[in-house]
């Protein structure tokens, strides 16, 4: 009895080894094929560009089977780029910005099996994206960025059914985006920017990036069941038609960007309700109607950019509410009626562009009250009154463009003295008054242009000092005396567009243009 019972205990004990063998000799098995893979791949890539790979080796005495004699070099978990499980199985490699030139095809991607992680962006890739990348069945991460892989992408990749993150930006791939991908369910991000991609759009994702590419026709109304989209950014490609009401439904989304387009028809009322949105670009497109006062509600919004379409009617009052507002550009429309003096209580506002429109009435009374204002263009309109008050102690300003207008009053009083100002137009208003010396004061000014008002008096001889000024204009307007001696000193001048009336030559006709450029 006691026999039998030791004889079983023994049979067992026989079977725990073998097992345990058979998966010794499985796992050194699985290790040999990866190295294998790396290793082919590593000689398949230009010689010069193999230095970051050199922890890439096997010592001499690895050539066993024997799990005891194994060097830990013989698997590539300790190797540069590389994460294991704790099986010994490749997992993570992570390649980015390593000097890396050569193919794909000489990866033996299918004796990667647990590979979930891949990472080759910024190298010197070229070739086409080969179709066996689709035997990594576990892989969660695949970025290719800023490569120069060509071909079409293929729908292979569609077989990929755990990818949550795709980037193929920046490469030379053409064609079209396989509806494949369209069909990953576990995608969040897709970012195929900087391509020659064309065709219909896919969707099933958090994060768009279809930038700078080819693609063509509408965007698609289900493009508003993506709950969870935060980011759709598909500017500069051949889009036509509407802007898709169901975007309002897009309650997570963050950034849109549809600039540079042919998108055409009206902006849709429902964008107000996205009330996350903190970028909204739809410049250069050839949307018309008028801007919807629901914009007002983007209560989370900085960039908000209209320009260069052919929008009409009235600003709605109702964006002085989007207290979080840096940039306002609604230049280049058809845009009338005054400028909504709530657009003054924008405390953040950094740059307002309203530039080559039908606005009147008179600017918003509080600009830069808040000394946040840089960027101030609002030329070629039907304005009139005087410059808010504000503008005079705005020390933050850079550039002001407010030629072609019919603002007045005393240019020596209204402006005052700005360290940053490089660029300042006020031609062809009604300004009249004497010339500030106070402009010599900006050691950044590089333009100064106040042609076509009612200025006189002579020309301070302290703009002699500006010695960083490149173009002044004070041409069209009445000025008397000498040029100063002092602008011998303007060192830096390229154009200088002055006519005068003097005292001892008479008024001198045309103007006098020195053009060193």
């Amino acid at each position: 009895m006691a026999m039998a019972v030791l004889k079983e205990v023994v049979f067992l004990f026989s079977l725990v080894v073998l097992a345990m063998l058979h998966s010794s000799l499985n796992v050194a098995s699985l290790s040999e094929a990866e190295i294998d893979a790396l290793l082919n791949w590593k000689a398949s890539l230009q010689n010069e560009t193999q230095s970051p790979l050199t922890s890439w080796t096997l010592l001499p005495n690895n050539a066993t089977n024997s799990s005891n004699n194994q060097n830990t070099s013989s698997i590539p978990c300790s190797w540069f780029g590389i994460s294991c499980n704790q099986a010994g199985s490749v997992t993570r490699l992570n390649l980015t910005n390593s000097g890396l030139k050569g193919t794909l095809h000489e990866f033996s991607f299918s004796s990667l099996p647990n590979l979930a992680f891949l990472d080759l962006s910024m190298n010197e890739l070229f070739g086409t994206v080969p179709i066996e990348i689709s035997n990594l069945s576990r892989l969660i991460y695949l970025d290719l960025l800023s490569n120069s892989l060509s071909g079409e992408i293929p729908p292979q990749i569609g077989l990929l059914t755990n990818l949550e993150f795709l980037r193929l930006s920046e490469n030379r791939l053409n064609g079209s985006i396989p509806l494949e991908v369209g069909r990953l369910k576990s995608l969040n991000i897709l970012s195929l920017h900087a391509n020659d991609l064309h065709g219909c759009i896919p969707y099933s994702i958090v994060e768009f990036d279809m930038k700078n590419n080819s693609l063509i026709g509408p965007i698609p109304s289900s493009i508003g069941s993506l709950e969870k989209l935060e980011l759709l950014h598909m500017f500069e490609n051949q889009l036509s038609g509407s802007i898709p009401p169901e975007i309002g439904n897009l309650k997570c989304l963050i950034s849109l960007a549809l600039q540079t387009n042919n998108l055409s028809g009206l902006i849709p009322s429902t964008l107000g309700a996205l009330s996350n949105l903190t970028v909204l670009h739809l410049y250069n497109n050839q949307l018309s109607g008028t801007i919807p006062k629901e914009l007002g509600n983007l209560k989370s919004i900085t960039s908000l950019q209209l320009s260069r379409n052919q929008l009409t009617g009235i600003v709605p009052v109702s964006l002085g509410n989007l207290s979080h507002l840096e940039l306002l550009f609604l230049r280049d429309n058809q845009l009338s009626g005054p400028i909504p003096q709530e657009i003054g209580n924008l405390m953040k506002l950094a740059s307002l562009e309203l530039d080559t429109n039908h606005f009147n009435g008179s600017l918003p009374q509080n600009l830069c009250q808040n000394g946040s204002l840089q960027n101030l263009t609002a030329s070629n309109n039907l304005l009139i009154g005087q410059i808010p008050k504000t503008l005079r102690n705005c020390t933050s300003l850079v550039r002001v463009r407010l030629e072609r207008n019919q603002l007045f009053g005393n240019i020596s009083e209204d402006f005052g003295v700005y360290s940053k100002l490089n660029f300042i137009d006020l031609s062809y208003n009604r300004f009249y008054g004497e010339i500030s010396y106070n402009w010599s004061k900006c050691p950044q000014l590089t333009t100064l242009v106040i042609a076509g008002n009612n200025i006189t008096g002579g020309i301070p001889l302290e703009i002699g000092d500006s010695n960083q000024l490149q173009l002044l204009d004070l041409s069209f307007n009445q000025l008397v005396g000498e040029l100063p001696k002092e602008f011998g000193k303007l060192t830096s001048l390229l154009k200088l567009n002055v006519e005068w009336k003097s005292t001892f030559w008479g008024y001198t006709s045309g103007a006098w243009i020195i053009n060193k450029s």
